[in-house]
């Protein structure tokens, strides 16, 4: 436990001195890509880096390693009113390694055109965007594990579309108790460009630890954007019984709202619901719900 509680003040008082905004703040693109596609994560503060893996996310594709069964899973997700995320994914354990593909699919709805001639819009345009991701992950030695996963990127902005490719690279090292990771996300083999000007991708570097207790797990993440200020995650989850998890977690990302989250997960036989609230101020709720099954 005195371990424990110094892992996570150590990673709030790393954070804290970087904690504010970035003169770079919005200067890259796809924002999407920060914002992870699991909902085990979420209802624990967006923690992932160090104790979330499988299919749900592999937001450190080193945790592909780790796969104990062939996995299916689909992710909704409904960010703030109109904008929605649908997330799909497979894995498949092989031999002392784990490989995973997904696709997600966002879309933001119609939004109101406006010029400087017309700040009251006329008409409307679409935005929105698509990740296809391939990721694979190997043991290397009896506590390390590394991964790898290629991204294509997409965003539509009214009639203009760009693409680019992206990877993560992770690693995880396991003692009995207490898991370190470390990853470094969307770094861009190639920029997305919209008509003339090419825009680098939100790259974000990350370093978490997760320490397993007897019916759960709490967990910390710090994280450092190419575009904002540094970041942490901290959350974990309760096991009241074999069938029902309980979550509760913060993030320091969020710039509406408290930043509290919280989830929920059931489990019966091959089967997983998991459920992630998040509140954000006057803007309104965002929610995650995911299926997934096991054989």
């Amino acid at each position: 436990m005195r371990r424990m509680i110094l892992v996570i003040g150590f990673g709030v008082l790393v954070a804290g001195f970087g904690y504010g905004t970035d003169e770079n703040a919005g200067t890259s693109v796809a924002p999407f890509l920060k914002m992870g596609a699991s909902a085990r994560s979420a209802g624990m503060g967006g923690v992932g880096v160090a104790v979330c893996g499988g299919a749900d996310g592999f937001s450190n594709p080193a945790s592909l390693a780790n796969l104990k069964s062939k996995e299916v899973l689909f992710m909704r997700h409904q960010w703030l009113s109109e904008v929605s995320f649908n997330y799909l994914a497979g894995a498949l354990p092989l031999e002392k390694q784990g490989i995973a593909c997904s696709i997600n699919l966002i879309n933001t709805g119609n939004m109101k055109r406006t010029t400087y001639s017309n700040p009251d819009g006329s008409g409307n345009f679409e935005t929105g965007g698509m990740v296809v991701a391939a990721g694979y992950g190997r043991i290397v030695g009896p506590q390390i594990k590394v991964g790898a996963s290629a991204k294509y990127i997409s965003q539509k902005i009214d009639d203009k579309t760009g693409t680019g490719i992206g990877i993560d690279i992770g690693t995880l090292y396991q003692m009995k108790k207490i898991t370190l990771g470390a990853a470094v996300q969307n770094i861009g083999i190639s920029r997305i460009k919209f008509i003339e000007k090419e825009e680098s991708l939100p790259v974000v570097i990350k370093a978490g630890c997760g320490y397993e207790m007897k019916n759960g797990l709490i967990g910390i993440d710090i994280s450092k954007p190419n575009d904002n200020s540094v970041k942490f995650n901290l959350g974990g989850e309760y096991q009241i019984n074999p069938i029902f998890v309980v979550r509760l977690g913060y993030d320091s990302s969020v710039d509406e709202g408290s930043g509290i989250t919280a989830g929920i997960g059931i489990t019966y036989q091959n089967l997983t619901f998991n459920g992630a609230y998040l509140g954000a101020g006057e803007l309104g709720s965002t929610f995650r719900l995911s299926s997934s099954i096991r054989f």
